[in-house]
């Protein structure tokens, strides 16, 4: 049984990014934008878990503005 740590996940997300810049690349695609639907799942699953980490990033936002 394999099991997965923080780090496979972040090396396989990488790999993935590398391949779609590839794609773009290839295909001359400059106005593609790709979004991570299992990457935009991790982070929800992250800022549900730790309200502190969600406060704080809403805080950084509205900085900005």
């Amino acid at each position: 049984m394999k099991t997965e740590n923080a780090f496979s996940l972040i090396a396989s997300t990488s790999d993935d990014h590398d391949d779609i810049n590839a794609l773009s690349d290839a295909f001359s695609l400059k106005a593609f934008h790709y979004i991570d639907i299992a990457r935009e799942a991790r982070l929800n699953t992250i800022m549900a878990r730790w309200p502190l980490l969600r406060e704080l990033t809403a805080a950084q936002e509205w900085d900005r503005q």
